[in-house]
């Protein structure tokens, strides 16, 4: 039942089959942002992300700014809503574009499937 919160008597995906909706979803998102607004706007914000001091609460940086945004957003409308989950999705999309914009200006992702932190060069 617990699993169940906010649906409505529909069967659950499969981890894979979600997996493959978040994926396409994300896709579809990324383009549709990209059209928006240019990867060169990504990749100056990565950077002033990256030189900003993260303790200066007077220089909130665009990447925080939205990723807050949409994860408040998530929360107030609820998961358990399409705009809440949209909203979430939104988020992710964001930092999928964050870190596209990062490894556009900083170099490739280490091998993936590592705990974090331990990465042997």
């Amino acid at each position: 039942m617990a699993g169940n919160i906010g649906r409505h008597n529909t069967e659950m995906p499969s981890d894979e089959e979600a997996l493959e909706q978040v994926i396409l979803w994300i896709n579809i998102e990324r383009h549709y942002t990209l059209e928006k607004f240019s990867s060169i706007e990504d990749r100056t914000h990565i950077v002033e992300w990256q030189l900003a001091d993260y303790l200066d609460d007077e220089e909130i940086q665009w990447w925080d700014r939205q990723l807050e945004n949409y994860l408040y957003r998530a929360r107030v409308l609820g998961l358990d809503t399409p705009n809440g989950r949209q909203a979430l999705a939104k988020f992710v999309s964001t930092a999928v574009g964050m870190l596209s914009a990062t490894v556009q200006q900083f170099g490739p992702l280490p091998k993936a499937g590592l705990p974090s932190g331990e990465i042997q060069e």
